[in-house]
């Protein structure tokens, strides 16, 4: 478990740079990087995931400082996002700092935080039509619908 521990802070370096460089540039080559390594970063963020499943939001928070900034530049990777299923690991992840009782006002607003990131994770999704039509039976629009899937999440 030491080692597990080890590599995945090794990991978590890696993937904030290379987050960092793909946020940074938006050209031919930072594209095929991202399409190159997606599959990899998909095999981290599980990792991540089985990490912080263990653990409060407090010591997530703790342990990993950035892991916000770190989430955030994945959830606007439209590249990460349409891979495979990185964006429900993504919303697993993001789930997993919530605070259910926020003790202070910096609790409360990253759970708001979080709450954005997550909405707008949902609405980038392509399951759109899909939605829309579930969605139109109920009798809502999607853009009525995300806020409350949040609410219920």
């Amino acid at each position: 478990m030491a080692q597990d521990s080890v590599d995945l802070s090794c990991d978590y370096q890696f993937w904030m740079q290379k987050l960092s460089v793909w946020d940074q540039a938006s050209t031919l080559e930072t594209q095929q990087d991202t399409c190159l390594h997606v599959a990899q970063f998909q095999e981290f963020l599980r990792k991540m995931y089985e990490a912080l499943k263990e653990m409060d939001s407090n010591t997530v928070i703790e342990r990993f400082p950035t892991i916000g900034q770190l989430l955030a530049k994945a959830c606007w990777n439209p590249f990460i996002l349409a891979y495979d299923e990185s964006q429900k690991i993504l919303i697993w992840c993001l789930c997993c700092l919530i605070n259910k009782e926020p003790q202070n006002s910096g609790q409360s607003k990253l759970n708001s935080w979080i709450q954005g990131v997550l909405s707008h994770i949902l609405s980038a999704l392509r399951f759109d039509k899909e939605v829309a039509l579930f969605t139109q039976g109920l009798g809502y629009a999607p853009i009525d619908y995300y806020p409350g899937l949040l609410k219920n999440m």
